[in-house]
């Protein structure tokens, strides 16, 4: 698939949501996908994710292919997702008459794509539960067939750190988490001083990587939860909640937390919750990727709110230890498992 068609097919998915949901159709710009963590550097830029040893793209592309190779996991991230409205009316067969959805709605476009990934994790943000009592007049109550819905488009772990999460206030949020655990679809998130569940480590193709998700998060807890995280696992990636809505700038406390949790041992940090794309940089040589924008969610239609992008990686785990990251195209591998 060139990278022109991936585009348009993940503007599809994307945009399948918020166009039958009645928003305005036509697009802000191209989608951006971030296809590798390599890649978003300067041509002859270098990145690793943890070694102090670097290993540059080209190199790694021109290397001869029957070279020893070891254990190599393609990781990938996708922004905010809300499973609402005409999705829910998907899930549970309340469609209108005469409007039927492509098996697999609302990730059809792209399923080959999400399912090539060893490790797919995005940001659930919305509420799957039947209980608790709504927090505002508007909540993202999402279908409970989310978490096969998620399993089956190939995703193998999601954030659930997000403004969304407490829509059915604290019983809902609960319940939430007790329908994931039960679907066997992994998760991570801290919600303020709350103490549970900020991690979650799975492993994919021998390499543990550990999924730290983030929102309104004490600074010295944040911190604290990635130096846990990182103690068990090979790679730590922080899932943040932050920043303004609609913005495409970067605040400066984003930047500044962004790059303490580096400090503490994060291996790459990556943004929802403005609902548009912000930019990306290096700091100490790890990604800090501030949005990734949206990736399904209907009803927007502000400028910047029909783009996302998608982060993908590839990690390979050397004899001795961590790896740098290769950007070759990711192929079919097993799923990620659960690390307990």
């Amino acid at each position: 698939m060139t990278a022109r068609a991936l585009f348009a097919a993940l503007a599809c998915a994307a945009l399948s949501c918020a166009g039958a949901a009645g928003s305005p159709g036509g697009r802000d710009e191209p989608l951006r996908e971030r296809a590798s963590l390599g890649a978003l550097a300067a041509p002859s830029a270098r990145l690793e994710l943890s070694e102090p040893s670097v290993v540059p793209a080209a190199a790694i592309a021109a290397a001869p292919s029957a070279a020893p190779t070891q254990p190599t996991a393609s990781l990938a991230f996708v922004g905010d997702m809300a499973m609402i409205l005409p999705i829910a009316a998907h899930l549970d067969g309340a469609e209108q008459p005469g409007k039927p959805r492509p098996a697999g709605f609302p990730f059809h476009a792209v399923a080959e794509r999400l399912r090539s990934y060893d490790l797919l994790v995005g940001n659930l943000e919305c509420v799957v539960a039947d209980r608790g009592t709504p927090r505002a007049e508007r909540t993202l109550k999402a279908s409970l067939a989310t978490p096969k819905a998620l399993l089956d488009a190939g995703f193998d772990a999601v954030s659930v750190a997000n403004n969304h999460a407490l829509d059915l206030s604290w019983p809902g949020f609960y319940d939430m988490l007790a329908r994931l655990d039960a679907a066997g679809l992994p998760r991570a998130g801290a919600l303020g001083a709350e103490d549970r569940g900020a991690h979650v480590v799975l492993e994919a193709k021998g390499i543990r990587v550990a999924i730290v998700g983030h929102f309104l998060r004490d600074p010295a807890l944040a911190l604290r939860d990635v130096e846990r995280a990182a103690q068990k696992a090979d790679v730590t990636i922080v899932f943040m909640h932050w920043g303004a809505e609609y913005q495409v700038e970067v605040l400066e406390d984003q930047r500044a937390l962004a790059r303490a949790l580096i400090d503490h041992g994060a291996d790459a940090i990556v943004g929802a919750h403005p609902h548009v794309v912000q930019p990306d940089e290096l700091y100490q040589g790890k990604l800090i990727s501030y949005s990734l924008g949206n990736f399904v969610f209907p009803l927007m239609w502000k400028p910047g709110t029909h783009n996302g992008a998608l982060l993908g990686a590839r990690r390979r785990q050397a004899g001795g230890g961590r790896a740098p990251l290769s950007t070759r195209r990711p192929r079919r591998h097993g799923r990620a498992r659960l690390r307990r």
